[in-house]
């Protein structure tokens, strides 16, 4: 049996690529392409401009609180996202060892008192709560992804065009010539 299951293993890890945890595998860059690197394009930008919320950002997400939004370069975002995840840790895990100290070994979610009842709310609530700051990450670190990279695109696209509506007359006669720049 144990072979079976080593040899799954291996099989398995020689499909995927174990570099990336992804349902699907990217061979090349699908971001969007600029012509060229403007001089006056910064780093930053330019790094933002490459990522991506992939599967395993997901996955960090979960371990790492605020991942996606340092991700995102929105560093204000994410520590309040982990202090608050942290302090819904903290919160479950001193009613779970409170609850375990006076009334023994029993569950926290079977509760059959109105004192136990209120450690089950109190620790469901900091769940419910560590549950919604991932799910605020991903969604709205996401969304403050995509808006600064649309940002960027939009900055460096207008400068290049910088005629788009021209009509210039290259004939041997005297004409009109009609140039609209933005």
């Amino acid at each position: 049996m144990k072979r079976i299951i080593l040899i799954g293993f291996v099989f398995l890890s020689t499909l995927s690529y174990a570099q990336d945890i992804d349902l699907y595998q990217k061979k090349k860059n699908d971001n969007y392409q600029l012509p060229r690197i403007y001089q006056e394009m910064s780093f930053d930008e330019f790094d933002l401009l490459s990522q991506n919320v992939r599967m395993k950002d997901m996955m960090y997400a979960g371990f790492v609180p605020g991942y996606i939004h340092f991700k995102a370069k929105e560093n204000k975002t994410g520590y309040w996202l982990v202090g608050i995840r942290s302090a819904s840790y903290i919160t479950m895990g001193i009613l779970y060892l409170d609850f375990d100290h006076k009334y023994g070994n029993t569950n926290l979610l079977d509760a059959k008192t109105s004192d136990q009842k209120i450690y089950q709310n109190i620790f469901i609530s900091a769940l419910t709560i560590a549950w919604s700051t991932y799910l605020y990450d991903l969604i709205h670190g996401e969304h403050i992804l995509h808006k600064k990279q649309e940002r960027i695109r939009y900055k460096y696209a207008l400068k290049a065009v910088k005629h788009p509506i021209t009509f210039q007359s290259k004939q041997p006669y005297p004409s009109i010539s009609l140039s609209i720049q933005l």
